[in-house]
């Protein structure tokens, strides 16, 4: 009796169709994150910094949002919701710089400082209590 005969090796292991698919997506996604970005800071035609920085920060804060909506869908932890805290604190940053360069008086930049902290102060409450219940339901879980 002969011996069987080893099975040829196999070539490249290629990726399937819906991970390509989703690699492209991401691609886009990335390339139309790249353009906004790019044309508010170097293409048009906004001649001061607090403005671009503010545009900057609304874009930025807009990308958090359908991120987080996106999170909210799907519940995907690796990269949604990193994602959406990632721009959140892109577009704070960007507020923040925008009120310190603008040419405000100093009583309106404490006023808008206020507002701005204000409002991140109630974003990461929100973030606090959803990390609280997500973490009593993973708590629940696993004495299942």
């Amino acid at each position: 009796m002969e011996p069987t005969p080893v099975p040829p090796a196999g070539g490249p292991a290629l990726p399937k169709l819906s991970t390509t698919v989703l690699l492209a997506i991401a691609a886009i996604g990335v390339a139309l994150l790249a353009a906004v970005f790019g044309f508010i800071l170097f293409v048009a035609a906004i001649p001061n910094i607090d403005t671009r920085l503010w545009w900057t920060g609304f874009a930025s804060m807009i990308f958090a949002l359908g991120f987080y909506l996106l999170f909210a869908a799907t519940h995907d932890r690796k990269m949604a919701k990193p994602l959406a805290g990632g721009f959140f604190l892109i577009g704070a940053g960007s507020f923040y710089g925008s009120i310190f360069t603008g040419g405000a008086s100093d009583v309106l930049k404490l006023v808008y400082m206020i507002v701005l902290s204000v409002l991140v102060i109630i974003v990461l409450g929100a973030i606090f209590v959803m990390a609280r219940d997500a973490e009593k339901d993973a708590i629940r879980k696993a004495q299942r």
